[in-house]
Formats: C-alpha cells, structure tokens, sequence
C-alpha cells in the first residue's frame, strides 16, 4: 500500500531504491488507512484521501467529511518517516465538490539526513452525467533539511466512472506540472477497477507507474478486498508488488464506523527480503446528504 511522503532532497547522490528498498511512501502514493488496507484503491469511490490518489472520486459521494491521519514508516528497527494531518470534503454544499488537506512530516531519515515540512492540497471534482466524475488537486510541497529546501507546486487530475453498485473505476494522472524532482514529486500515471456489492464487499485491481530521474520508471501492481459487516464492521486485506524496489507487500486493515463517526487501522509490511513497514490510523467524522 502506499501513503505519504518520499523524501530525498540529494536524489542524484543515493543509491538505487532497488539496492536499499523504497523510499518512503510518497505524495502520489499517500493514502489513509482504508484505502492503505486494501492495496488497491484507484478503481474505488473511497474517502477524503482520494484528494491524492484520484480527486474525481470525491464527487461520487454526496457527504460531508472530516479525517484526521497519521502515519509511521520503519525500516529494520527504526523510524524513517512519521505524518500526521487531516482533509475536509464537501459534496454536498454545491455542485462541484471541494476538499483541502494537510500533512506535517515531523521526521525523516533513511537516504537523507532528516527533513521537515509539509504538504497543501485543494481539489476540486463534478459530475459528467450519472456516471463520470472529473477532478484536480492542487499540491503545494515545502520540505527543508540540512541541504536546502525544496518548494514546489504540482498537479494531478483523474477520471472516475461508475456503472450502478456492481462497477467502478478510475484513471489519474500525477504530478502533471514538472517539479523538477522526480524522486519526490514522479510524474506518473495509474488505474483500477472496483467489482462487487459495493454495500457487502467488492475486490480491487490496481496499476500505477512513476517516471522518475533519466527515464528509469516504476510499475506498482496491487489487488485487495473489503468486507462490510452489519453496516458498522469492515476487514480488509491486499496484495501490492513494486518493481523498483523488487519487493511484495502485504497488507491489512479494519474499520469500524457508526451514526457517521469512524475509525480505520491499517499495516502493511514487504517480504521476500529487507523489512519495510507502515502503520496508519485515521479518525472520521462524515454528514451524508448533509
């Protein structure tokens, strides 16, 4: 699964990611802790965290949502990356749907010598029709460590298409204005579809690619499900292969949600070499048809 911030401001000094494993998750791949425990995400209608994997998503729910995220990521025994921050999204106020999030890295190390900072997005997504959905976020990224800073803004856009309760799926481009650093900020590109009863359980296909530094790319696979239980209960699990870092995660998650209040928990971990791990939760509070 993949949630939030890479971080390498000397990008040209470092290893291959294939040689050390992954950096960690980055602005495109940052997702909160539903989305994380299924592993594949970009085919589905999911929460305010598809202001980062696909805005057009977010014009498919009419509500009113409020989610507060945090995020650990561990390499071996230590601590590489810790995030927190939170998003709002509102669907339900105009036509034209609007979220806004924000997340503080508060530490990093692993390839740099430790950075700090943050991350601004806006989006924006409408309907086309009953079915399609377009939308945009804005990025605004401002980290600085020892070497310098790094201040940038970005785009991504994406389409959303949805036939009844049984299909959906979705197509994104990422980073569309060039940042200058395809390490943090990749262009890059990604789909997925969502089948099943969308209200008792439904199963996730997923591909994306980054394009990153002298035209190396990257290409993510990942499957997953969910499964809703009494309307209040949810067990997710997925599968997710990175061929940069030549590694095969697992993941898992759960959630729990009632009268519009929520909770999701999600781990995912790498097997089949050097260990890489991240731990999210996050917290939310939804107004349906508000």
């Amino acid at each position: 699964m993949r949630v939030l911030l890479a971080l390498t401001l000397l990008a040209a000094s470092l290893p291959a990611a294939a040689e050390e494993g992954p950096l960690p998750p980055t602005p495109t791949n940052y997702v909160y802790a539903r989305s994380m425990g299924i592993g594949a995400w970009r085919g589905m209608a999911g929460g305010n965290d598809a202001i980062f994997y696909n805005p057009a998503a977010l014009a498919a729910q009419k509500r009113f949502s409020i989610e507060l995220a945090g995020l650990m990521y561990r390499v071996g025994a230590d601590t590489d990356g810790t995030m927190f921050g939170g998003s709002v999204v509102d669907s339900v106020s105009s036509p034209v749907t609007a979220g806004f999030s924000y997340n503080y890295v508060s530490t990093l190390g692993y390839k740099t010598k430790g950075a700090f900072g943050g991350m601004t997005n806006m989006a924006l997504a409408f309907p086309v029709g009953e079915s399609l959905f377009l939308g945009a976020t804005g990025t605004y990224l401002n980290l600085y460590n020892d070497f310098g800073t790094v201040s940038c803004v970005t785009m991504t856009a994406g389409a959303f298409l949805r036939l009844g309760k049984f299909f959906s799926g979705g197509f994104v481009g990422y980073n569309l204005i060039n940042t200058y650093h395809p390490d943090l900020l990749p262009l890059g590109m990604g789909a997925g579809i969502s089948v099943g009863p969308s209200d008792t359980f439904h199963v996730n296909a997923d591909w994306s690619r980054d394009y990153g530094a002298d035209g190396v790319h990257t290409d993510r696979w990942g499957a997953g499900l969910e499964v809703l239980i009494a309307d209040m209960f949810a067990a997710r699990g997925g599968w997710l292969y990175d061929s940069g870092a030549k590694l095969q995660w697992w993941q898992f998650g759960a959630g729990f949600g009632y009268m519009g209040y929520g909770a999701d928990l999600a781990y995912r971990q790498s097997f089949g070499g050097a260990t890489f791990r991240t731990l999210t939760a996050s917290l939310r509070i939804a107004v349906p048809g508000m």
